[in-house]
């Protein structure tokens, strides 16, 4: 499919600079409906977006790499949980040194509210059929397994070219 981008520019192959504007015109589309969305609940968004990632009991750090974030924020966003009366922390039991966040019942609750309002109709991506949105899905999925095999590659070289330099 040919389209005419918003510089004049025809073909199958539009600028990266356009396809950057456009991933960002989404993104704040995005963020613009989830921090609407989170207000009526009077919730931080960290707090949203960890009641979607804690499914069961989940270990601190588990939310933490699921969040992508670090394991000392999680631990702010799992006092907020608290809190509220969403979540409260258990000691796992087979290894006490590990903390898990397990939703209450109003978590629980919340989690299938925000889930439907502000994941499940999200500007942009609500309108996208399955076979749409499972192209988008991969073509991002492989935009990132490429930048994460180069950062890899970079790594190695790096390491190699100073082992050799020993």
């Amino acid at each position: 499919m040919r389209r005419t981008s918003r510089k004049g520019e025809t073909g199958p192959n539009p600028p990266a600079e356009e396809l950057i504007d456009t991933l960002g015109l989404l993104f704040m589309h995005i963020r613009d409906h989830f921090e609407r969305g989170v207000q009526r609940y009077d919730l931080p968004g960290p707090c949203a977006k960890a009641l979607r990632a804690i499914d069961g009991a989940v270990a601190m750090k588990d939310l933490g790499a699921r969040m992508h974030c670090d394991a000392s924020f999680v631990t702010a966003v799992a006092d907020m949980l608290e809190e509220r009366g969403l979540a409260r922390r258990e000691i796992d039991r087979d290894d006490r040194r590990i903390k898990k966040l397990v939703l209450t019942d109003a978590g629980t609750a919340l989690r299938a509210r925000i889930r439907v309002e502000l994941f499940d109709d999200v500007p942009g991506i609500r309108k996208l059929d399955a076979a749409e949105r499972a192209t988008l899905l991969g073509l991002l999925q492989e935009m990132i397994g490429r930048e994460q095999a180069e950062k890899a590659d970079h790594a190695a070289q790096t390491a190699a070219s100073g082992t050799s330099a020993a």
